[in-house]
């Protein structure tokens, strides 16, 4: 699942609002016991990786929960009056293990991608670090 701010920028890059936006999708994954197998949140969009054991809209109440908490309580300095995030986002299955893992691979290496940091384990505000290093980070991650 992806989501993106309304205005691109770059927006989540001081520590305590980075902090603050993941304990709130923390918040969030626990309240609908939702798995997170992975997730980045980059200065302007967060992707993450859910397994949803049940049928149901447990993502689409996390990311409403998620998105309206964010907006009102984490809205970066200097941002426009406009909502924080876009109202839709992306929501992919992704079957199977392999499939898991290749897109773990992209969620990791964003932040290289775009010029952040050299090597995935740099970037603080990943679950690379819970993969490659065994350093739990602010969301609970369940591995692959």
């Amino acid at each position: 699942m992806t989501t993106t701010t309304r205005v691109r920028g770059m927006w989540f890059v001081e520590p305590n609002l980075c902090t603050r936006i993941l304990e709130m999708l923390e918040w969030y994954r626990a309240k609908h016991d939702l798995q997170c197998l992975g997730y980045v949140l980059m200065p302007d969009h967060l992707h993450v990786l859910l397994h949803q054991s049940e049928a149901g809209a447990f993502v689409s109440r996390l990311m409403a929960g998620f998105k309206r908490e964010t907006s009102k309580q984490a809205r970066p300095h200097g941002y426009p009056t406009a909502n924080l995030w876009k109202d839709r986002f992306d929501d992919v299955p992704v079957p199977g293990n392999d499939a898991v893992v290749t897109k773990l691979v992209y969620v990791h290496g964003n932040p290289v991608r775009r010029g952040l940091v050299q090597e995935p384990l740099d970037y603080p505000w990943s679950s690379a670090r819970d993969y490659f290093a065994d350093s739990p980070g602010i969301v609970r991650i369940t591995k692959a």
